[in-house]
């Protein structure tokens, strides 16, 4: 049973690192990830040696399946979801209601906002009605639950807030160009 999964991606929802070789090369520097899966297929990495050090998770002991089973269960690995063109919406159904980053109150009815975003993602504004500012909903404050973006690292298997990304891998993420990365989780439906 696949659980869910931990989304990395650049906080600027618009933002495309501008070499994904070298991101991916930087993650297999620090050995985060491993080889591809498939050698014919490179959206998909086996995780690397250092995976269970750069990425801390919370509880007693964890059981982490980290490589393919003769039975095909689930396991956890990486898989590169983008780049695309505009800014994508990505939930699972421990998704909620986001916040105004003006007054922090949560936005109603944000499902039909994101439809209605995703028609024209760079220049899409909603009022709050709480406070009546004006926000791009890529700027939403998801709680961890949800996000928007361009480009997501996807590390697959993963339960929702059972692990976090430590600093280093934030800022082997962040690299050179300087933009910063957040992360969130998404529980299948």
């Amino acid at each position: 049973m696949h659980t869910g999964r931990l989304v990395l991606t650049p906080e600027d929802a618009f933002y495309v690192p501008a070499d994904i070789a070298d991101l991916l090369a930087r993650l297999r520097d620090i050995d985060f990830i491993d080889a591809p899966i498939l050698p014919e297929n490179e959206a998909d990495y086996l995780l690397g040696e250092r995976f269970m050090q750069l990425v801390t998770f919370m509880g007693c002991s964890p059981y982490i399946q980290l490589k393919p089973t003769e039975d095909s269960q689930p396991f956890c690995h990486l898989k590169i979801d983008g780049p695309y063109t505009d800014p994508v919406f990505l939930g699972g159904k421990n998704s909620n209601a986001p916040s105004c980053k003006a007054c922090r109150k949560r936005i109603p009815q944000w499902e039909a906002l994101i439809r209605a975003w995703l028609k024209q993602p760079k220049h899409y504004r909603a009022t709050c009605p709480h406070c009546g500012n004006l926000q791009n909903p890529a700027t939403y404050n998801w709680r961890q639950a949800a996000g928007t973006g361009r480009f997501f690292l996807l590390v697959e298997n993963i339960f929702p807030q059972e692990a976090q990304p430590s600093a280093a891998l934030l800022k082997t993420l962040q690299g050179d160009e300087d933009k910063a990365w957040c992360y969130f989780y998404i529980q299948d439906d």
